[in-house]
């Protein structure tokens, strides 16, 4: 996750992103490879996680890539706490891990209106900290929504 603040061991190492939410100073060691890209944005392959109070506890998932995409995100427990998903023996070897304990589940975030979201807790984006890799995967019989209401507060 990237946050605001650059610490000053880091701060030379840094690119400056600039976006909706604000500027942000990027350390190389936070780039996420998404090998296959995301569905409708197969070109978008390289992205950071955007943290900022003012989202939270929403993240943003933005390409760093020539044409830039950004996704609003948010860790399906706080949807739903019960939440589990079950990852294929291929997916697990695409994200280079035996179980799925250590990894970072997202689900992204649909705005409709103003005042209404959904989340696609069908399709979450699975992301490998240790290898920095990540992709969307779809869950062998996932009794999960692709729109499930998200509670804007």
């Amino acid at each position: 996750m990237i946050d605001a603040e650059p610490r000053d061991d880091q701060a030379d190492r840094r690119v400056h992103l600039e976006t909706a939410l604000g500027n942000f100073d990027v350390d190389p060691c936070d780039v996420m490879r998404f090998p296959d890209g995301l569905p409708g944005f197969e070109r978008s392959r390289q992205f950071v996680l955007l943290t900022s109070a003012g989202l939270a506890p929403l993240q943003c998932l933005h390409s760093i890539d020539e044409r830039p995409a950004s996704f609003l995100a948010i860790d399906p427990r706080l949807v739903l706490p019960r939440y589990r998903c079950i990852l294929s023996d291929g997916d697990r070897t695409r994200l280079g891990v035996k179980d799925s304990s250590a990894l970072l589940w997202l689900a992204l975030v649909t705005m409709i209106d103003d005042n209404e979201a959904t989340v696609n807790l069908r399709a979450p984006i699975v992301i490998n900290p240790a290898r920095m890799v990540g992709y969307q995967v779809l869950p062998y019989n996932s009794l999960y929504p692709l729109r499930y209401p998200l509670a804007l507060e």
